[in-house]
């Protein structure tokens, strides 16, 4: 499965014609591209942030196309090791004290109350 570069966010058929002709005619070469390449080209629109998103959305293309054409197995895999590291990264929060939770409560205890109402008729046009 190949990808146009119109197929890449925020590339359209203008912009991907100059990129054709500045001889980046693929998504590989878009993502294997240099951010002062692509400012060289002068093309209307494309600053430095812009070209970097070009950049980054070729590689997630790629990144994806990879993945699609990978046996099952090998993406569960992948999946799985990606889910156990992120799991074990996550730091565990502390619980909250006995002490505290008592302070919390008598503090929402001595809260000020306050009720607002509003009077009226919907006749009278008040919303």
């Amino acid at each position: 499965m190949s990808y146009k570069l119109e197929d890449v966010s925020g590339i359209g058929k203008a912009t991907a014609e100059k990129l054709i002709a500045a001889k980046i005619n693929t998504v590989e070469k878009l993502a294997n591209a240099k951010l002062e390449d692509l400012l060289k080209l002068k093309i209307k629109g494309v600053g430095k942030t812009t070209a970097e998103k070009y950049i980054a959305h070729a590689k997630q293309m790629l990144k994806e196309m990879e993945i699609i054409e990978q046996p099952f197995s090998e993406v569960k895999e992948k999946l799985e090791e990606e889910h156990i590291s992120k799991s074990k990264a996550k730091p565990k929060t502390k619980p909250v004290s006995k002490k505290k939770a008592n302070t919390l409560k008598e503090l929402i205890k001595q809260q000020a109350e306050c009720n607002i109402g509003l009077v009226g008729h919907v006749d009278h046009g008040n919303y």
